[in-house]
């Protein structure tokens, strides 16, 4: 195994420290920005993907954002994203307090956030835990030309052409060798290979869950000390019994079983979004040993493990020297109560059926460390720099190819399109592991905001200015003046501290409001975006392509936590733009836009919601997706027109408030009959309309 880290890099230091620098950094331009963006040469694009629309607005077109943004609605909006590039005069200062500033990340492992990656992850940690059980556990995957075969891709070749017996029998192992890009002008043995390495690893697990029905159950979590959930997690089979719980029989029903280490995976479930969900530091790990997900990292914490009280198969609690406990989620097991019965403890971990069929339903990103922004730089720029090593050793000079991007120390090193070839390689590799931290979804009410505010900087003339994201989403023809509660992220900005391959992954906004994002200063996000008009055949194209994944948790696309190539998105008819994102610069996604993307290297965004009228027929449809789902909105569609209606009789001069009025009656009118059809007048009381 080899494993590359950048050094220890402590994120905690205490408060009141030295202000960040920002003159190591890439800064907005102070004299013709636009002119600048329009200089910079278009890069080759993957997948083909278009170049999503950018802007840019005169002085006299910049002054009201909300008008600006309608004005260019027609043609932003058939791409879901736009940019837009603030003319000349454009100059905030930077206001957040860096000499106070602490924040919090997201631990990102690149291959788990791909959709077919975690499938085909999910695969192998399931192929590692039935050989455990089996007695003979897998420590390394067998390699072809170089490389891991694809044991996931080989199962599935095989089950499309019909089956082991099949392929077998008609020879046509070269063709799958073919399909799987190898050569067997440098493969001899290819043939040979792919059969012995299904036939010994694939096949005896394709057995084993057809005798059991080809059921799936989830995978149960275990019980911990103090009687809480924790995930399932564990180390690699290469860490030897020194990281691991070893396999033993309960010797009393009072004794706690070892400390195991754990890595505690919550899922972030992410309210008001305004730019997706991510987060750790460089960890390049190149796997060629078949173990469980989580047995990438691990946490120091030690966790006490219950003793269970009684077998899962007899229910009895006696004969403790008898007792076996699964690895995976601790429940025991008389080994004469299993089938086959086993005469002694395994000498290698040990997993029950619903351990070794099941695959975690949950999947979420962990906590990271607490950095300043000048501990988070070192710790990005020392990733970047290891990563590109050759680009920051002058082996490869970028200063020509990305003109206009070069920044004081890192920034526009690397060419954005070499960045981006190497993130979408490395979200597609089940063997190759890197860690990326993202300080994401940061409320600027409790950490400060980027941009002056009124109550901070009273004299800063920017604490106004209409383009200010903690005044855009109130500006008068703003419906969230009529919005009753503050709403962090929604409402209120949301910042973001990103380092190179931190991700925010496929989503489009809560109630499918606007949004729009600022770059502060910084290394280039590169954005891809998928129009409204395109929600429901992304959603289509995300279900075929990971069927497993919506299985165990059909709410998926709410969570956050899963990316899919842009070109698996091309290949079933969906239109995908792709957009880079620069210092000073603007994005805006239009309602019900899918969008996602990455960070190019260090940098500090902003973003936040908005809503105009026309908006107003997606929220009837974002609340009829909350219902299908049974989730609770963010805020009250129907209270909010009631607001509008009290605080303005006006409103119901337009037509789009009356359609959305005359849904909200007929809507509620409808509920009352199917309620008075179900349980009759006699057994409910209606409330007079004056109560």
């Amino acid at each position: 195994m080899k494993r590359v880290r950048g050094s220890n890099v402590s994120g905690r230091t205490g408060g009141g420290g030295q202000a960040f620098d920002l003159s190591g950094v890439r800064l907005p331009p102070l004299d013709d920005p636009q002119g600048k963006a329009r200089k910079i040469p278009q890069r080759p694009r993957m997948f083909g993907l278009p170049d999503a629309p950018a802007f840019y607005p005169s002085a006299e077109e910049f002054a009201d954002p909300l008008e600006y943004i309608q004005k260019i609605r027609p043609e932003a909006e058939k791409a879901g994203i736009c940019k837009i590039v603030p003319p000349t005069g454009w100059n905030p200062p930077f206001s957040l307090d860096t000499k106070e500033f602490r924040f919090k990340t997201r631990i990102q492992q690149l291959n788990s956030l791909e959709g077919k990656t975690r499938t085909n992850l999910n695969y192998l940690d399931q192929l590692y835990k039935f050989h455990s059980q089996q007695g003979n556990p897998l420590t390394k995957v067998p390699q072809l030309d170089h490389r891991p075969i694809d044991l996931y891709d080989l199962r599935n070749e095989v089950a499309t052409r019909g089956g082991y017996k099949k392929v077998n029998g008609e020879k046509r192992w070269a063709e799958i060798g073919r399909v799987l890009k190898y050569d067997r002008k440098t493969c001899t043995s290819m043939s040979n290979t792919l059969k012995s390495s299904y036939q010994k690893i694939i096949l005896p697990f394709e057995m084993y869950v057809a005798k059991h029905g080809g059921s799936l159950p989830p995978t149960p979590r275990r019980n911990t000390a103090d009687g809480s959930a924790a995930d399932d997690s564990l180390d690699s089979p290469e860490d030897g019994g020194s990281m691991r719980r070893s396999k033993r029989r309960r010797a009393s029903r009072n004794a706690l079983g070892d400390n195991m280490t754990q890595s505690p995976v919550s899922a972030h479930v992410r309210s008001p979004s305004t730019e997706g969900t991510e987060q750790t530091g460089p960890t390049t790990e190149t796997r060629t040993s078949l173990g469980t997900r989580s047995s990438i990292r691990t946490s120091t914490e030690g966790t006490s493990v219950m003793i269970p009280d009684q077998c899962e198969v007899c229910k009895s609690g006696e004969d403790d020297g008898s007792m076996l406990i699964c690895d995976g989620c601790d429940r025991g097991f008389h080994m004469y109560c299993l089938n086959p019965p086993l005469s002694s403890v395994p000498r290698n971990d040990w997993y029950c059926d619903a351990c070794v069929l099941g695959t975690s339903a949950d999947f979420g990103f962990e906590d990271g460390a607490e950095y300043s922004l000048e501990s988070f730089k070192r710790k990005s720029d020392e990733f970047k720099r290891a990563f590109f090593a050759s680009y920051y050793d002058g082996q490869n000079s970028a200063a020509t190819v990305n003109a206009g991007l070069w920044g004081p120390q890192m920034e526009g090193r690397v060419p954005e399109d070499v960045v981006e070839r190497e993130f979408w390689r490395l979200v597609a590799s089940p063997y190759e592991d890197v860690e990326v931290e993202y300080g994401a979804d940061l409320h600027s009410a409790q950490h400060g905001s980027g941009f002056p505010t009124a109550e901070r900087n009273p004299l800063e003339e920017y604490a106004r200015h209409a383009w200010n994201l903690n005044v855009l989403p109130f500006e008068q023809q703003s419906l969230f003046n009529y919005i009753q509660q503050d709403i962090s992220g929604m409402m209120t900005p949301w910042i973001y501290a990103g380092m190179c391959f931190s991700t925010f992954c496929w989503h489009n906004e809560d109630h499918y409001t606007y949004s729009v994002n600022y770059m502060h200063w910084g290394d280039t996000k590169t954005w891809y975006g998928v129009p409204g008009h395109h929600a429901e055949a992304f959603e289509a194209a995300m279900r075929d392509a990971v069927p497993q994944l919506f299985d165990a948790q059909p709410d998926l696309l709410f969570q956050l936590v899963t990316m899919l190539s842009p070109e698996v998105l091309v290949r079933r008819g969906v239109d995908v733009v792709v957009c880079d994102q620069r210092a000073g610069e603007f994005i805006v996604t239009f309602p019900q836009a899918y969008h996602a993307g990455f960070n190019q290297g260090l940098n500090f965004n902003e973003a936040v919601n908005f809503a105009t009228p026309d908006w107003m027929p997606y929220d009837i449809a974002s609340i009829r997706r909350y219902q299908q789902y049974a989730r609770n909105p963010v805020f009250s569609h129907d209270e909010l027109l009631m607001t509008m209606c009290a605080a303005d009789a006006s409103f119901m001069d337009h037509a789009w408030f009356q359609v959305a009025v005359h849904e909200m009656v007929s809507r509620e009118m409808a509920g009352r009959a199917h309620v008075r059809a179900k349980w009759g007048r006699s057994r409910i009381r209606e409330a007079p309309w004056d109560e």
